[in-house]
């Protein structure tokens, strides 16, 4: 069993993370071909491989598109290589310890960071039902075999309806899994969907959403959001 991480996305943040990664095996930066060439060159110094895609012709709502084709590339690089596990993670968040988050997270077969109590924020995903209660972007970081994650990031969608990026991965991940199409937590446990919010907590790992650090902390949202019934904020 070998591990990975597929940092996704633009690379206006590299200098704020980078170093976050340094010594550890199997990380990938999946960005765009337009990217600026001294961020490029900054994150190969650091020992991070990059590749570069071109961007998708058409966004997808709140450019879900985009994520799913720069994860996809990323994920089938850690398969080439052999890696079987892998961290996604966006280019604009920073792990504290990415190397005790991999330890304290290995084995899972697919884990999502944190899932949300119900109706905390309206939002209708018309895809099968409409619900009220994956709030927290679930689709930002998660981690799980490759071959799970590729269920997650394994599409594109043809035009910009307005169904958010969270639902649509999970959408992907569950009915390319034969797995009924619900986000009720005891659903997702029972169907062999983990979330490793408690593994942060007890490693003292925190997560910082960098574009939005001078809002709520992006960690507390997560612990006063989540519907994790292990999470000591429930």
């Amino acid at each position: 069993m070998s591990q990975g991480i597929i940092i996704q996305g633009p690379t206006n943040y590299a200098s704020y993370i980078v170093d976050s990664y340094w010594g550890i095996d199997n990380v990938v930066w999946s960005t765009w071909i337009d990217e600026p060439l001294s961020n490029i060159e900054l994150i190969k110094s650091k020992g991070i491989e990059v590749i570069q895609v071109n961007k998708p012709t058409v966004t997808g709502y709140m450019n879900v598109n985009f994520q799913t084709l720069s994860t996809y590339a990323g994920i089938n690089h850690l398969k080439n290589k052999g890696v079987t596990e892998g961290l996604k993670i966006r280019g604009d968040m920073k792990i504290n310890n990415p190397k005790l988050l991999l330890e304290a997270i290995k084995g899972k077969k697919i884990s999502f960071l944190s899932i949300c109590k119900p109706n905390i924020r309206p939002l209708y995903y018309e895809l099968v039902h409409q619900h009220t209660s994956f709030d927290f972007p679930g689709d930002l970081i998660l981690y799980g075999s490759l071959d799970e994650l590729e269920k997650c990031f394994n599409f594109q969608v043809e035009d910009n309806n307005p169904i958010p990026p969270e639902a649509l991965i999970a959408y992907s991940y569950l009915t390319q899994s034969d797995i009924e199409f619900n986000f009720d937590y005891d659903h997702f446990i029972n169907s062999g969907i983990s979330f490793f919010a408690q593994e942060c907590l007890d490693n003292n790992i925190e997560i910082d959403w960098l574009k939005r650090s001078n809002e709520e902390p992006f960690w507390k949202n997560i612990l006063n959001h989540s519907a994790d019934k292990t999470l000591y904020n429930y």
